[in-house]
């Protein structure tokens, strides 16, 4: 990619808190060319998160945030926003970000993150404490026949931004935890990349 294609190129800034299999699927779709946008930072609110490593072989600056060090979920919000300001992103990413963001106004509508279930229907399965495992589990438990993956905008809550996209999948008979999140994650591999780049064009940013 030349300097002058990377100028011109969306920055996403991308909020993680675990192992970074999202980031790797934004950055594998980016080199690609399936994503019209490249991720420019990375912020995690955990110190060895393996998406931190995953950043570091791609050459993507990445920094830590630990939430205990803030006296607020404002003040640490601040300084989550503080360090991706200077790349200039067109878009905020989360991608397993498990802290809770105060968004600015100068973000609103800029931010993004993706459920492992479908909203709002599934708001049983959303929320604070709901990610990875417990939501598979709880859509499991509750005796749904179909899940899937939201892409939604953030706002001050847990989940109850406006849904943007989503994509649905079947709960087969015999599904357990595993197997259905294996089946979500695929979908989200595809779901996120896609509202991404539809929403970047929404936005006039990029192609």
């Amino acid at each position: 990619m030349t300097d002058e294609v990377t100028r011109a190129t969306p920055v996403l800034a991308v909020l993680l808190s675990g192992g970074g299999r999202t980031l790797a699927n934004l950055i594998e779709q980016s080199q690609a060319g399936e994503l019209p946008a490249r991720v420019g930072v990375v912020v995690s609110s955990v110190q060895d998160a393996g998406g931190l490593e995953i950043a570091r072989r791609a050459g993507i600056p990445a920094a830590t945030k630990i939430r205990k060090d803030f006296e607020s979920d404002r003040a640490y919000s601040d300084a989550v926003f503080s360090e991706i300001e200077p790349y200039d992103p067109a878009l905020v990413i989360l991608a397993g970000f498990l802290r809770k963001l105060v968004v600015p106004p100068r973000w609103e509508g800029r931010i993004l993150n993706i459920h492992p279930a479908l909203l709002p229907e599934m708001a049983f399965a959303s929320g604070r404490g709901f990610y990875g495992e417990r939501v598979h589990r709880a859509v499991l438990e509750s005796g749904q026949t179909v899940s899937g993956a939201t892409v939604h905008l953030v706002d001050n809550g847990y989940d109850t931004g406006p849904v943007y996209l989503r994509q649905t999948i079947p709960v087969e008979p015999g599904d357990t935890v595993e197997s259905l999140a294996a089946r979500v994650f695929a979908a989200e591999c595809d779901l996120y990349p896609r509202a991404i780049a539809q929403y970047l064009r929404e936005l006039g940013i990029g192609r």
